[in-house]
């Protein structure tokens, strides 16, 4: 079994990847309703409709980052903040949080994004991820035989 460093989430690091997932899925509609707010501007204050589209065009994008934010921060969210000790051998991923273990099959996971600085292994569950830092191996070997685990190609 191979262990690594312990690690964790910052707050700032998933508001990050919450509104960076959002705006990849919607961007269209953010550039949507931009445009529309545009091509309204020049009548904007001729009557109610005109003027609510123009100023919701201009402020959606905004309050949803809003939104992210705070929730992305809620107090619900505390526990993806502490620190994590990950240790894993050849078909399984353990995680340490608190006392508590969870064992993952690497079959459980469906799908892995990597970045620049981690990755993210999404579950069998919809819209449920695991953070894993790359900087968490204590050996070149460790992060190869982590890769070869879970089918990752950098």
């Amino acid at each position: 079994m191979i262990k690594t460093k312990p690690y964790n989430l910052t707050k700032e690091k998933y508001t990050n990847i919450v509104v960076k997932k959002r705006f990849k899925k919607s961007w269209w509609l953010y550039l949507l309703m931009l445009l529309i707010s545009i091509f309204n501007f020049n009548k904007f204050g001729q009557d109610n409709f005109t003027t609510f589209t123009v100023i919701f065009g201009f402020t959606y994008p905004i309050i949803i980052f809003m939104y992210l934010y705070f929730w992305s921060r809620s107090k619900n969210h505390d526990t993806l903040f502490e620190t994590m000790n990950m240790s894993f051998d050849n078909s399984n991923l353990y995680f340490e949080r608190s006392g508590n273990e969870t064992k993952i099959p690497s079959a459980n996971i469906e799908k892995v994004i990597s970045e620049k600085d981690f990755w993210l292994l999404y579950l069998q569950q919809k819209g449920s991820f695991i953070y894993i830092q790359k900087d968490i191996f204590y050996l070149k070997t460790d992060m190869n035989d982590f890769n070869n685990l879970l089918m990752i190609e950098e």
